[in-house]
């Protein structure tokens, strides 16, 4: 897909894989919308590239609140006099917890944040996406556990989290075949470790999840030797160029988790057509 001069939105885009997104999209011509639920950063975020001569605007914007997202949609038309191109699904908080430790209202906001707000997105701006008859596309952010279970040292144990990420997966590749033979592409973002921030996404929890809190500062130490969030952003966006579905940041995560899935996969439809003879 031709990236300059194309309008783009991207959630949760004032930091980490987002603003490695963002910055990415900005320097390849295209004019960006920044949104996320820390409006401060989110502003502070487009004028970091704005100050570069780029185009970028920054707006705020919680991915479960339907009425701000046909909102936020009306202000990016409007910022950029055209329809938005590009939609980059990119919110997203992570949480720990086993299956059955996992309290109720942390897998509410989990699939809140990291499925519904995916949805929302897709509701808001498909149906604008499709009636501009313009080539556009929406990518999702899901995550190496979109692809199985990574190792316990690098993925942790976030039964919700998990999930949510294989939901959109699910998610995504019914994207794809709902716009089949439309002017809209579907994509989903499978990355292994970046470093971000996502170790303290309970900062932002909403009050009826239990409201924010701080995370303990050594979390921040499990990411800190994740891949650089630019380095991510640009391979994301080289993918999205080539319309991709699939697309990957660090490469051997995201193959060692699948190929563990698949081969397990494979194995026990081995099995099952040897003892039926189907």
């Amino acid at each position: 897909m031709e990236i300059r001069g194309a309008n783009a939105f991207i959630t949760g885009g004032a930091s980490g894989i987002g603003f490695g997104v963002a910055s990415a999209l900005a320097r390849r011509g295209a004019n960006v919308v920044i949104a996320d639920i820390e409006s401060e950063r989110a502003m502070e975020a487009a004028e970091r590239l704005t100050a570069e001569g780029l185009n970028a605007s920054g707006l705020h914007l919680d991915v479960i609140d339907e009425a701000q997202w046909a909102a936020a949609a009306d202000v990016a038309e409007h910022r950029w006099g055209g329809p938005v191109q590009l939609l980059f699904n990119n919110a997203g908080i992570g949480a720990g917890g086993t299956v059955h430790g996992t309290q109720k209202r942390t897998w509410d906001w989990v699939l809140a944040v990291n499925l519904f707000g995916v949805v929302n997105g897709v509701k808001t701006f498909a149906p604008r996406m499709l009636e501009s008859g313009l080539p556009c596309r929406i990518v999702n952010t899901g995550s190496e556990h979109s692809l199985g279970l990574p190792p316990t040292g690098r993925g942790g144990v976030a039964a919700a989290y998990t999930s949510s990420k294989h939901a959109v997966m699910g998610y995504s590749l019914a994207m794809r075949r709902d716009f089949a033979e439309t002017n809209v592409s579907a994509g989903i973002v499978c990355p292994g470790l970046v470093a971000t921030d996502i170790w303290n996404a309970f900062r932002n929890r909403q009050p009826a999840f239990g409201g924010p809190r701080e995370a303990p500062p050594e979390r921040a130490r499990a990411m800190a030797h994740g891949l650089p969030a630019e380095t991510a952003g640009q391979r994301i966006v080289d993918q999205v160029e080539a319309d991709q579905f699939f697309i990957f940041t660090n490469g051997p995560d995201e193959a060692e988790v699948l190929e563990t899935y698949v081969t397990e996969a494979t194995a026990a439809m081995a099995a099952f057509r040897a003892r039926y003879g189907v």
